[in-house]
């Protein structure tokens, strides 16, 4: 993590493009930090900030900040989230999320024709807390930048969708019922920033119910993480000479997320502490998505772009629906 002379140039420029976006964020509260951060990176990242002097700094704020972040995360997290939502509660999250990684993996295989590294990018990102989800699983499945640059890309911009859609629809399925309202949201939505934001534009309540469903889908980050790097351990092994790359099933941010979620449920921690752990959390999240933002190019947009977008969307629009039919038979 070491910082080197030439990274502190493009370091710069993304803290001062995530900064840009915090700020922005308030007028723009539909889109969120993460979103403007990608969208201004994407666009200038392409245009005026292209050069190569940059490169450094972008590449080293798009993978460091949010190994912590997502340490940080396990700290505002406690075993009691799934006692507070019973066995329902619990049931619905988990057969959520592996009916949504199951579709997933069959969409990318027979109908977007993706690899499998890829798929499990975009179901990590989908299932559990999109670009934190995606940065996590995909060192230990060893994918190429630019296939996590562009899951993390289409990812967000499914959540964004989601954002401007499921106030208004969560009110035509369930009414003014907070709870699967929440549910919804918690359940289907990707960043954990994108549920609080979507739930706001609801009520307070369905944001209580929403950010509890979606922590517990954060705590399942771990046991994704750890099933992935065996999928591709075993992939890796059935390649020609592949056998000899190695996967890293525990990295030191799994660990941390682990260790800090066990404190927390054991000691809990101050409230002072987790305003903090959450409030750079959601900023390394911010820089992430700036970063990768600045790193995108067109040319890899065009290649893959339209294919992941459909495939995104699609997965989105299956997540919905596959929600709000365990909702109905759990909740």
């Amino acid at each position: 993590m070491r910082i080197k002379k030439e990274q502190w140039q493009g370091i710069g420029l993304v803290l001062i493009l995530s900064i840009v976006s915090t700020y922005l964020a308030a007028y723009f509260p539909k889109i969120g930090a993460e979103g403007i951060a990608m969208i201004l990176g994407l666009i200038l990242g392409n245009t005026v900030l292209s050069s190569s002097s940059f490169a450094p700094g972008v590449k080293w704020s798009e993978k460091y900040p949010i190994e912590v972040g997502i340490a940080l995360l396990g700290s505002t997290l406690t075993f009691q989230t799934i006692k507070s939502l019973g066995v329902n509660g619990v049931s619905f999250i988990v057969i959520n999320m592996a009916l949504i990684i199951g579709t997933v993996f069959l969409l990318g295989r027979y109908v977007f024709k993706v690899s499998l590294k890829e798929s499990m990018l975009m179901g990590a990102g989908n299932a559990v807390c999109g670009s934190s989800a995606i940065a996590a699983v995909a060192p230990v499945i060893d994918s190429k930048d630019d296939d996590r640059r562009t899951a993390v890309a289409t990812v967000s911009l499914t959540g964004m969708l989601l954002l401007f859609i499921l106030p208004a629809l969560t009110g035509s399925l369930f009414g003014t019922d907070d709870l699967l309202r929440g549910a919804m949201v918690g359940g289907t939505v990707q960043s954990v920033g994108q549920v609080v934001g979507t739930a706001a534009l609801i009520n307070p309540t369905v944001v209580t119910y929403a950010t509890l469903f979606k922590l517990l889908r954060v705590m399942m980050l771990v046991v994704v993480v750890l099933s992935f790097a065996a999928i591709a351990k075993r992939q890796n092994q059935q390649e020609d000479g592949a056998s000899k790359k190695k996967v890293t099933l525990f990295p030191w941010y799994v660990i941390a997320f682990v260790v800090l979620v066990a404190v927390n449920s054991l000691l809990t921690l101050p409230d002072g502490w987790h305003h903090v752990a959450k409030t750079l959390s959601s900023f390394f999240g911010v820089v992430n998505l700036a970063a990768i933002g600045l790193n995108l190019k067109w040319t890899v947009i065009k290649k893959s772009g339209v294919k992941f977008l459909s495939f995104g969307f699609v997965v989105g629009a299956i997540q919905v629906i596959l929600a709000f039919i365990l909702i109905k038979t759990f909740l």
